[in-house]
């Protein structure tokens, strides 16, 4: 049960049995309790007995017994203090319970007292010497006290420094109260010492430079070094460490360096940047652990010697298992030799191979010596090894690139029949590659489950497969267990499956309304239905023909491309694979032409009639309905040829069109045809004088050319003045001037032209601008 200290004095959970309790540690401290391990008393009226470990509870004071005898007590309990060796006692509480009380009105004048070390257990004839008093006691309000407490911090902090490994408390009354039964009283057999204690860090364990035990002395190169420890500490769950190094022949050039904030039982390292040490020097380093109020003990001393010179020479690499070269070699699965020369660089003592972090290690048969590495290949096609010489302190050449190709050896596969329809059942047989040889196989097919299948004397195996799905691959991948106990290459082999797709036969032509018959002839055996659909539409299913075909009849209701998918069923269920074919559907709508206006390309002038014919490419055509421009629809009757021409006149520049749809004498109507076409300009050329600028006031001359066919006369407009008519020459140009008016100057004056014809069709536009203002910042724009 938690109960409240005195001032800051720190409180724990009760023990029940001997040892330390730990709680949960706070910054460097902990928070813990001892409980008394053993107990006893003294009776004055039995002066030579000791009573140890007895049944009851704890009798302190005079009490008087029913036969009328007094006895006089005082009870002493023990404490074990192996868990605190070392420790900085912050706070310390002793603390018990009452269990009886003679008169609750009598004062409480309990005291705790420390005792001498003693032998034997005490008796009131032999009662170890009471060294010194305890503060106290402080207690709850009731009677009997649920909780007393005394100051223990002293007493256990002395004890601690003297090494002891027990310490005795006796609960006992004053002389001048303790033989009055009035102030007598138990107390419950069991005292607890709540405190809050600092424990130094342990000696550090498990030191190693660069990940290599100090019995190695290593040689560290190149880069940062690593020194690591593991420290622990009895009592908090953030621990530091203070690392020191110094040149074995200077240990006056000691280096120290922190780390903090680390959980113990780990390793804690710092990395020694190069430029801490010097080239060539032996170092001896140690550590100690820390936490926030105190250093551990130091380390025994590690030793490593710094090498920064790299090594300069590349090695040689040769393997007459995967020469150095483009043709493939050796497999997947076989293992390769390969030589490293360090080429007599003495300071090589290893060599570096791979790209992985860390790399495979192999160690030279001597300084500047060779050695041997065994690659097994995964897989096949080109591949590379990069090897360098390392020295004793990791220092490494520059690499040395071997590329060379490992040959596919997976095993054969081969099938009988080669070839055969979907249904049919296959035997194929696997065989090994070369002289690898095999004692089994491990195959899959398409993305199902691998099997393993066990070879025969001969090293081959054989398997059966009936293709029924058009739908999978049967792409078999087959690796061999070959005799050296490795899996091969995979090699990858289709088996040829003909999955019995119909022939479909199209009509020469397709248009639009007009029924068209294909044929579907049946080519896997045993074929009783065709499913087929149009633009993947609703399948339908009609039954195969005595000589293994049907036909189909579809009617197409647009133009353009079009798709028509087949396949055929077995009365056993089995589905050919599904053939599919692109068909053109031309339109059923008319033939639009013009001679004036060709199609899709810019033809006769604005404002010039021309004639569009319509023509249909089915017979029946009774009437053509068409719309020129956006204008409203109108419909012309066909002639005896089934034909109609009509005439339009374009008013405008850009692309227009004619829709036209065709009148059957059904009374059905066509899809329609649109036929796109681009008038030519037959604006009139504008020329006018100056350099486009004029000044206010001032007269401008102009000429106009003639374009459009049939032209009249002409007609221009200055700034957002009058519309003006000239009349052509004989020639069929025209002059005009015009003045100036004096209230644009700063404006831009645009002035426009066109021409028109017997029929009062006016052209399109050509205009040209002025600057009104000086001439110098004027500049002319003519558009036409």
């Amino acid at each position: 049960m938690t109960r409240t200290a005195r001032a800051g004095v720190a409180v724990a959970l009760l023990a029940t049995g001997a040892g330390v309790v730990t709680a949960a540690p706070a910054s460097a401290t902990i928070h813990t309790s001892i409980s008394s391990t053993s107990w006893s008393y003294t009776d004055s009226a039995q002066p030579k007995k000791s009573f140890v470990n007895p049944a009851g509870n704890a009798p302190v004071g005079a009490r008087i017994t029913p036969d009328g005898k007094k006895h006089v007590s005082k009870s002493y309990f023990t404490f074990d203090l192996t868990g605190l060796r070392g420790a900085k006692v912050l706070s310390a509480e002793l603390w018990g319970r009452e269990a009886t009380v003679a008169d609750c009105s009598a004062p409480r004048t309990t005291e705790a007292w420390v005792t001498a070390p003693s032998a034997k257990p005490p008796t009131w004839e032999n009662q170890p010497a009471e060294l010194s008093k305890l503060p106290g006691p402080g207690s709850l309000g009731s009677c009997p006290s649920d909780y007393l407490d005394w100051d223990a911090a002293p007493a256990l902090q002395q004890a601690v420094d003297a090494g002891r490994a027990s310490l005795t408390l006796v609960l006992r009354l004053p002389d001048g109260r303790q033989d009055n039964p009035r102030f007598g009283r138990t107390h419950q057999p069991s005292l607890s010492v709540s405190l809050q204690k600092n424990q130094a860090p342990d000696v550090p364990a498990s030191l190693t430079t660069d990940n290599r035990a100090c019995a190695e002395s290593p040689v560290v190169g190149l880069g940062e070094t690593r020194l690591s420890a593991i420290v622990t500490d009895p009592d908090t769950s953030q621990v530091g460490a203070e690392f020191a190094w110094w040149p074995v022949a200077h240990p006056d050039q000691r280096q120290t360096l922190a780390r903090t904030s680390w959980t113990p039982g780990y390793p804690l390292w710092i990395d020694l940047a190069q430029d801490r040490l010097a080239d060539g020097v032996t170092y001896d380093w140690q550590v100690r652990g820390t936490d926030e109020l105190t250093t551990g003990p130091w380390s025994g001393t590690c030793r490593f010697t710094t090498d920064f010179t790299a090594p300069t020479t590349v090695p040689l690499v040769t393997s007459t298992d995967f020469p150095s070269a483009t043709a493939p070699a050796g497999g997947v699965g076989v293992p390769g030799v390969f030589t490293f020369d360090a080429r007599g660089d003495q300071d090589v003592v290893r060599f570096a191979v791979g790209e992985s972090v860390p790399p495979v290690y192999v160690a030279a048969d001597r300084p500047g010596g060779t050695a041997t590495y065994t690659f097994t290949p995964r897989t096949a096609g080109p591949q590379r090894l990069l090897v360098r010489g390392v020295d004793a302190g990791g220092n490494s050449t520059p690499s040395t690139s071997y590329r060379f190709w490992v040959g596919n050896n997976g095993p054969s596969m081969t099938c009988a029949p080669a070839q055969a329809f979907l249904g049919e059942t296959r035997q194929c047989t696997f065989g090994p590659h070369g002289t690898d040889g095999a004692t089994e196989y491990v195959y899959q097919v398409d993305s199902e489950p691998e099997v393993t299948l066990p070879a025969g004397p001969d090293g081959t195996a054989a398997f059966t497969i009936t293709p029924t799905d058009a739908a999978k691959a049967y792409s078999v991948g087959v690796r061999a267990r070959m005799t050296n106990g490795n899996l091969s290459g995979t090699r990858t082999t289709q088996i040829a499956v003909d999955r019995g797709l119909p022939v479909i036969d199209v009509p020469p032509t397709l248009m639009v309304g007009q029924p068209a018959v294909f044929t579907l002839h049946a080519t896997l055996p045993g074929s009783a239905t065709f499913t087929y659909d149009w633009d993947s539409g609703t399948p339908v299913t009609i039954p195969v023909g005595p000589d293994g075909t049907a036909r189909v009849t579809v009617v197409p209701d647009a133009q353009g491309q079009h798709w028509l998918h087949a396949r055929t069923t077995t009365a056993a269920g089995l589905v050919s694979g599904q053939r599919e074919v692109n068909v053109t559907v031309a339109t059923n709508g008319p033939k639009v032409t013009s001679a004036e206006f060709p199609e899709a390309a810019i033809g006769g002038y604005v404002t010039t009639p021309g004639t569009f014919t319509f023509s249909s490419p089915l017979p029946g055509a009774v009437a053509y309905t068409y719309r020129h421009a956006g204008a409203e629809p109108v419909t012309v009757p066909a002639g005896p040829d089934g034909t109609a021409s009509v005439v339009l006149t374009p008013l405008a520049l850009g692309w227009q069109f004619v829709a036209a749809t065709t009148t059957f004498a059904d009374g059905t109507t066509s899809a329609s045809t649109y036929y796109t076409f681009s008038p030519r300009s037959a604006a009139p050329p504008l020329t006018c004088d100056g350099n486009g600028s004029v000044r206010p006031g001032g007269v401008a001359r102009c000429t106009l050319a003639p374009v459009q066919p049939g032209l009249v006369s002409y007609g221009y407009t200055v700034g957002d003045g009058p519309e003006v008519t000239v009349q052509p020459g004989a020639d069929g140009t025209a002059a005009f001037e015009f003045t100036v008016p004096a209230d644009r100057t700063g404006y831009v004056l645009l002035v426009t032209a066109w021409s028109t014809n017997a029929a009062g069709l006016r052209t399109d536009l050509s205009s040209t601008s002025y600057w009104v203002g000086d001439p110098a910042a004027a500049r002319v724009t003519k558009a036409v």
